[in-house]
């Protein structure tokens, strides 16, 4: 089994920076990048493999196809339960947080920028802990 770690955001100072804290926590050497949440939807269309997980840091706010639109549209995937998210937002709404409670696959949610504490704090998480 593998553990594909995934950002997904437009802006290019947040992904280098999340790339870095995302690499330095040991959670993955090279995650995949994705600006908006189409090019991710058709990545993991395209190169899903039965026993793979997904750990997806996944921003709100992007152009094309935003962070609840990709959390609708993975929830129709036959391998929904292979994907878990963690929302890395500029938003301070409750509401948000309120939100992304309905999704299942979420399993935290962050203010940006990704800090190198809720990466150690994920390692130790069942779920992703035995991947590494």
């Amino acid at each position: 089994m593998k553990l594909n770690v995934q950002i997904i955001d437009d802006d290019q100072v947040i992904i280098f920076l999340h790339k870095v804290i995302i690499k330095k926590s040991g959670l993955s050497a090279d995650p995949a990048i994705f600006s908006n949440g189409q090019q991710a939807l058709n990545s993991l269309l395209q190169n899903f493999q039965q026993g793979e997980r997904y750990l997806i840091f996944l921003d709100i706010n992007m152009p094309v196809m935003d962070g609840w639109q990709f959390l609708d549209e993975i929830q129709k995937l036959p391998f929904e339960k292979s994907i878990m998210v963690v929302m890395v937002t500029s938003s301070i709404d409750a509401s948000d947080k309120i939100k992304a409670k309905v999704y299942s696959q979420v399993i935290d949610f962050i203010e940006k920028p990704l800090k190198f504490d809720a990466c150690n704090k994920l390692i130790q998480l069942p779920e992703i802990a035995h991947f590494l």
